[in-house]
């Protein structure tokens, strides 16, 4: 039952006030393989290497390693195929996106020890980073006649008087005829139910991106010590439109069919901004070994929100149709998302390849929501029971062929935030790239493929509809410096 209801309302959002849930906490608490195409193409296992501005939103520590000042941005490109098997009918859905996913800059200011001492270099660095793509669409169909939408309609009626119903799903059903009162204003019967035969459609799209703006610093001692700052300044913007429609119903007896088809529609837009602060450090144990350690503290973000729905039917007496809106839901609440912390370790091997790996721990059971208005008690209690910790591993590699061209290849594994056999929402990443060096001038890369499988749930008593989710990411990055 718990695993139901946590996929559930990740799409039912919208429904009430409480839409604000632990779907959401979840949502904005994560993030994804991110960053220049040379970071990317080594699975983001820079840690303990820096000089590359993306590190600035993981390890900043990697800002003090730069010894020129450097402008660079990126082009990325995405294509995104999901497949969702549902009654045992498979269907597919697709989008592209493309983005500017960072824009950098980096001043590099290296003095002379002998005038300074041994913190001989200050380094400083704004730009921006994306940090999660949002865009995702979800279709499914299938004939099915084991259980209904209305049916979740007409159980939650039940007992309420009409004039009580949620304005966002029962008082919609009512106003359309999928619901009427019988007998009594708080008894309700419906003209379909579940165990009719009938064609059943779900559709999800989805949109938005996390990006971080920021400011770093950092130092190096004795060209052995790096340490780094960032205050980071994240922003989001999520939006969600999704879809149940019935129709084509049929029974024993046709001539009682009374309805030919139902549209359940919801809505809902978020927006938000936030601060965080990450530190790290880098040390070189000798030439060819280093080490890399970063803390971030949990992210502080001002939500808001809106949402509504709307519901429309269509009888089978030619003219007889209706439409419902509710009315605009508006909400703002806070959200900490959790800390993370990142090991990392690089070998340099004479100066023509890198091995490195980083290792990230975070506890997603420790995101919590809070309000002026609203209590969230219930939904804090939701994310310790429903997350937990977990780990994400990255390894990387670089082989410089030619004093001006690289190869390089990456594995990234983000596991799966949910606890015990809820659900498993890990993602793998296969990377690869290449970079060129044309004297201050640098144009890399690299090629993702991300898998992703997880079960979801359009309302309860739904069966699971397993998804799998298949990315391919080509990424450009170009770059002086000066």
């Amino acid at each position: 039952m718990l695993r139901t209801i946590s996929l559930t309302m990740a799409l039912l959002l919208g429904l009430s006030i409480q839409a604000q849930n632990h779907v959401d906490a979840l949502r904005y608490s994560q993030e994804s393989l991110w960053g220049s195409a040379r970071y990317v193409a080594m699975g983001g296992a820079f840690g303990a290497l820096g000089a590359n501005a993306s590190s600035t939103s993981h390890n900043p520590a990697g800002i003090a390693v730069h010894t020129n000042n450097e402008f660079s941005g990126s082009l990325s490109f995405i294509d995104i195929e999901t497949e969702a098997s549902y009654h045992s009918t498979n269907s597919f859905a697709k989008n592209s996106i493309a983005s500017i996913p960072n824009l950098n800059y980096v001043s590099a200011n290296v003095f002379n020890p002998e005038q300074v001492g041994d913190w001989s270099r200050f380094n400083f660095g704004i730009g921006y980073n994306k940090l999660e793509d949002y865009n995702q669409n979800i279709y499914l169909n299938a004939e099915q006649n084991e259980h209904s939408f209305s049916d979740v309609i007409l159980n939650n009626a039940q007992g309420t008087t009409f004039d009580n119903l949620n304005s966002f799903s029962e008082l919609l059903a009512f106003n359309t005829y999928l619901i009427d009162t019988i007998g009594n204003i708080s008894s309700y019967y419906s003209p379909i139910d579940g165990l009719m035969s009938k064609t059943q459609s779900f559709s999800s799209n989805q949109s938005g991106s996390k990006n971080e703006f920021y400011v770093s610093f950092g130092t190096a001692y004795q060209n052995k010590l790096f340490l780094g700052a960032t205050i980071g300044f994240p922003t989001l913007e999520y939006r969600e439109t999704t879809t149940i429609r019935e129709s084509d119903f049929s029974s024993e007896d046709d001539a009682l069919i009374e309805l030919d088809s139902y549209e359940y529609n919801t809505n809902l837009y978020a927006s938000g901004s936030g601060i965080n602060l990450k530190l790290g450090l880098i040390y070189k144990l000798d030439d060819n070994i280093r080490y890399g350690f970063a803390l971030h503290t949990p992210t502080y973000y001002e939500l808001y929100e809106e949402y509504w729905s709307s519901m429309s039917t269509d009888f089978v007496n030619e003219g007889d149709r209706y439409y419902s809106e509710s009315y605009l839901g508006i909400f703002d609440y806070r959200l900490n998302t959790p800390f993370k912390m990142i090991n990392s370790l690089s070998f340099v091997i004479n100066k023509k390849a890198i091995i490195s790996v980083d290792y990230e721990y975070l506890d997603y059971s420790m995101a919590n929501l809070n309000s002026d208005f609203y209590d969230f008690g219930d939904t804090n209690n939701d994310i310790e029971n429903y997350y937990a910790s977990t780990a994400n591993i990255k390894l990387g590699g670089e082989l410089r062929i030619h004093p001006q061209l690289s190869l390089r290849g990456g594995y990234a594994y983000y596991g799966s935030p949910f606890a015990g056999d809820y659900n498993d929402a890990s993602k793998e990443y296969l990377t690869m790239g290449a970079g060129l060096k044309v004297n201050q001038y640098f144009f890399d890369m690299a090629l993702v493929n991300s898998l992703s499988e997880e079960n979801l749930f359009i309302y309860n008593g739904a069966p699971a509809t397993s998804l799998n989710s298949a990315k391919s990411q080509l990424l450009l990055s170009a770059g002086f410096k000066f």
